[in-house]
């Protein structure tokens, strides 16, 4: 068993032994934790990435609540982090309060200039984008009162924090990750549960809790709706565990058995086998320290060597081989985000900004992949689907799960 694996384990248990509430599927955050995950962002997750976008300064004019709240634990201040060597980012706050575990420094706004003429920094981050709306988090009004504080020498130096903020955000602490296992495990719990509630021609999918859907044949589908559940159907689910900005959401699979069936049919037995060996072609060719576009690219290379047809939608393609299994990707990303498209994303969907972004090493994010394959024997164009969606981690060996992925189809009689 590997240390991540013990870390888990062991923060599991304490998590459940020092505050933390299962409360229909959201947990209730201990403080402690919560500092202890603000601490750890703050002393190696910060200097990672400050570096890696070359930015020597670190400029975060907060005014009430916004993306970062939880990270910088407070709502109102000019928070400044600064690069002055060593393994050490200096914290300080201006005009503001918060915790003096975390922060170094407390002064006046009045400061400002001088604080920053003394560092002497090269490259100015500030808490805006040209980009990403969700980024774009200072004030029109506050960004021109910085920029008149700066002076014209320092002003010089400014550069959006889009990018830092975006990588500060997707880099993930141990106790971040054991959160992310646990909240995994409560929602694949969560799921069976709701299978449990399955009476073929009785139960509707809106009888059910989560994202449930069935596609028939040709590829319609109904989710949530009234939609009464069939003998022969294939139905996918996915279901949410949360804490705070803490996400996760696993998916699972059912097929109601026919009246006379014991097992999978031969049809669904053989789709779920392709997903058994995408899943392995996909752990095998994720790596940190590439971008999500980058490893898209070999996937989807992959993917076609296998002799698969990759779909950039999750439609069935109707000019593709007809006799070739497709497959749709969208491995976006789970735990704290401000959303899925200003966090790295190996994926065809979401804007090309995302996969810009390189994926760091215990990167959390959904293995979601969905599968459509044809039966030429039961008509033209008639198809089987699966969505398989499990949470999973970036580690140094690949891909990981931090708790027990979807093993099969789970049976309905």
């Amino acid at each position: 068993m590997n240390k991540i694996k013990i870390f888990i384990i062991f923060l599991a248990v304490l998590i459940f032994g020092n505050g933390f509430l299962l409360l229909s599927q959201e947990l209730e955050a201990d403080p402690y934790l919560m500092k202890l995950i603000r601490q750890e962002k703050f002393r190696v997750i910060l200097p990672q990435v400050m570096r890696d976008n070359k930015v020597d300064m670190w400029i975060y004019v907060k005014k009430g609540e916004d993306p970062l709240s939880f990270e910088l634990g407070n709502d109102s201040g000019i928070f400044i982090f600064t690069d002055r060597g060593g393994h050490r980012i200096e914290r300080a706050v201006l005009g503001g309060r918060g915790d003096r575990d975390l922060y170094d420094i407390f002064a006046s706004e009045n400061d400002l200039h001088e604080f920053v003429a003394e560092r002497n920094p090269k490259r100015i981050a500030v808490n805006y984008s040209k980009e990403r709306p969700k980024l774009n988090i200072i004030s029109e009004e506050d960004f021109k009162k910085l920029i008149q504080a700066l002076g014209e020498k320092y002003a010089k130096r400014v550069v959006p924090a889009d990018h830092l903020i975006a990588d500060f955000l997707a880099g993930r602490v141990m106790s971040e990750i054991a959160i992310f296992g646990q909240l995994s495990m409560m929602s694949a719990k969560s799921i069976e549960n709701e299978f449990d509630k399955i009476v073929p021609g009785v139960t509707k999918l809106s009888d059910l809790k989560g994202n449930v859907f069935v596609r028939d044949l040709d590829g319609n589908e109904h989710n949530n709706d009234d939609y009464v559940i069939q003998r022969g159907d294939l139905i996918g689910l996915l279901y949410e565990a949360h804490m705070l900005d803490f996400n996760e959401h696993n998916g699972g699979i059912a097929y109601v058995l026919q009246e006379g069936e014991t097992n999978l049919p031969p049809e669904v037995q053989k789709i779920w086998d392709h997903a058994l060996v995408l899943r392995e072609i996909f752990r095998k060719n994720i790596k940190a320290g590439l971008t999500g576009g980058e490893i898209l690219d070999t996937l989807i290379q992959k993917i076609e060597e296998a002799g698969y047809v990759y779909i950039d939608k999750d439609i069935y393609d109707r000019n593709a081989d007809p006799l070739k299994t497709q497959v749709h990707i969208d491995f976006h990303s789970l735990g704290r985000l401000i959303s899925q498209e200003d966090a790295p994303r190996i994926s065809p969907l979401g804007p090309d900004w995302c996969r810009r972004l390189k994926i760091p090493l215990y990167h959390t994010f959904a293995l979601e992949y969905m599968i459509h394959m044809p039966v030429p024997e039961w008509g033209k164009g008639k198809h089987l689907y699966i969505c398989v969606h499990d949470g999973a981690m970036v580690t140094e060996r690949g891909v990981e799960f931090p708790y027990p992925p979807l093993k099969k189809i789970r049976l309905i009689r």
